[in-house]
């Protein structure tokens, strides 16, 4: 398989978003996308009961197609793709660097790619129905409750920030929910956290937050960057990316 090393650059974390409702519209889209698409993936996209979710689905997929294939240097169609054990998207091929991974909700498709990390991408919808506070005892970490709490009225928005983050990261590592949430603890970085919109880009990834992990998963790696943003108004989006390799990764949001 040939590389393209060139993109993204090592540090290079590449969040890119994009509109399903517009996407949904245009007929030709629509076919590149399927005639793109495995068996299996077409079938998974015929399942699908409203439209809205079949353009979700199948715009995430020309977005990772077509990235990936600029990442490997290789056209959109030409790549294997499959997934994990928890349904995280990978290369199908053992010795790939290029990591990517995608997220929508309320017709919002996200998709981050880096090259030689792990990255986790999640999106959620402000406006969904007002969650149960046993969610916030269940997932979050004793600190992460006091926080929420601490926010009165709006506290639903607060537990959406740790759940976004939390799901970030276990999309990152390729697990599934099995593991104690509210044993992995967010918290505020001391700079200011950032909204950006998708037309600009971040490149201090120190901003927003940090993990770290406690009694169960006290001893797993925290050396992980993680960014908060709002790519609308409806929408809070969170990307993780490890950074083992002692390297700050470089977060960039921009439209696809």
């Amino acid at each position: 398989m040939s590389t393209a090393a060139s993109w993204p650059a090592s540090r290079d974390v590449h969040v890119f978003v994009a509109d399903a409702l517009a996407f949904g519209t245009d007929s030709d889209r629509i076919a590149q996308s399927l005639a793109w698409m495995a068996p299996a993936e077409r079938a998974r996209f015929d399942r699908f009961r409203h439209d809205a979710d079949r353009a979700m689905f199948a715009l995430g997929r020309l977005m990772a197609r077509t990235l990936v294939g600029r990442a490997l240097g290789v056209d959109p169609a030409a790549w294997a793709w499959r997934e994990g054990p928890h349904g995280r998207p990978e290369v199908d091929h053992p010795s790939c660097d290029v990591h990517f991974n995608l997220s929508h909700s309320a017709g919002l498709v996200l998709c981050t790619i880096a090259r030689g990390r792990a990255v986790g991408v999640d999106v959620e919808n402000l406006a969904r129905p007002r969650p149960n506070w046993g969610l916030v005892e269940r997932y979050c970490s004793p600190s992460e409750a006091d926080d929420i709490q601490s926010h009165g009225d709006r506290w639903p928005e607060r537990f959406l920030t740790y759940w976004t983050l939390k799901e970030a990261y276990l999309k990152a590592c390729g697990l599934g929910i099995s593991v104690a949430l509210s044993d992995i603890s967010f918290g505020e970085n001391p700079l200011r956290e950032s909204f950006s919109r998708p037309s600009s880009v971040e490149n201090d990834s120190r901003s927003g937050f940090s993990v770290r992990f406690e009694r169960s998963l006290a001893s797993t790696d925290n050396r992980w960057a993680f960014h908060l943003f709002r790519p609308t108004e409806r929408h809070l989006a969170a990307v993780a990316a490890n950074a083992a390799d002692g390297a700050q990764p470089a977060i960039s949001v921009q439209p696809f």
